[in-house]
């Protein structure tokens, strides 16, 4: 029996998974390849985290958070363990707090619902 894929991907990978993802839901038959057994490389480095921090407002942040969502109902399709519990960032210095505190300003026109709490 020969089986077909309409679209192959190489890595498996937070980008290949990724690809492979939204083929198969857009229809497409996709086969992924992987050398590894196990995750590795920078897909594993993340520690699985889909921050979509750090872009620009306007569309490179409407795009991470699409991708997040995308993420997310990934998941919940594989019906894989996640938590959606955000991210924990502590300062040291005051400078550091500060970077923290005009973050937190940012959050409600980014659609962050973010908080700092200081001892």
């Amino acid at each position: 029996m020969t089986l077909r894929a309409d679209v192959a991907v190489i890595g498996g990978g937070i980008l290949g998974l990724a690809h492979g993802y939204v083929l198969a839901r857009g229809g497409k038959r996709v086969v992924l390849f992987e050398r590894n057994l196990r995750a590795s490389g920078a897909s594993i480095r993340n520690f699985g985290m889909i921050w979509p921090i750090g872009q620009p407002a306007g569309e490179m942040h409407a795009l991470a958070l699409r991708s997040r969502e995308i993420w997310l109902d990934a998941l919940r399709d594989a019906k894989l363990n996640f938590r959606d519990t955000g991210s924990l960032h502590v300062a040291h210095r005051a400078d550091e707090a500060e970077v923290l505190r005009e973050f937190a300003e940012m959050g409600p026109r980014r659609r962050l619902p973010v908080r700092v709490a200081e001892r």
